[in-house]
């Protein structure tokens, strides 16, 4: 009777990971609390810059702009993405919506 062994003759390697990458694994348990904060936050940080927009007579494309980003949080919050692109749309509309809202102060 023969007997079959194999060797394994790979290394072992170590990954490095960024620190985005060490938050969004500590943000998936709190995938539910991060949705309800980036709808509430998003909204409202929208709907600021949708002020500050039409108050100072700026171009409409601004206004397309803030809106569009913050639609796209709010669907990826309603349509239960991923934690990833939660959290990438939510930082997004509201450093978009900031940079609106400095800009026309």
């Amino acid at each position: 009777m023969a007997t079959q062994t194999s060797t394994y003759s790979g290394s072992l390697t170590t990954t490095k990971h960024s620190g985005y990458d060490l938050l969004i694994e500590k943000l998936k348990p709190n995938h539910f609390a991060l949705v309800s904060m980036a709808i509430l936050i998003g909204s409202c940080a929208g709907g600021i810059g949708a002020m500050y927009v039409f108050m100072s007579g700026a171009p409409f494309w601004q206004f397309i702009l803030g809106l569009g980003i913050s639609m796209a949080n709010l669907i990826a919050c309603i349509g239960q993405a991923p934690t990833k692109w939660v959290f990438n749309f939510f930082a997004l509309s509201v450093i978009i919506n900031l940079i609106l809202v400095f800009s026309h102060l």
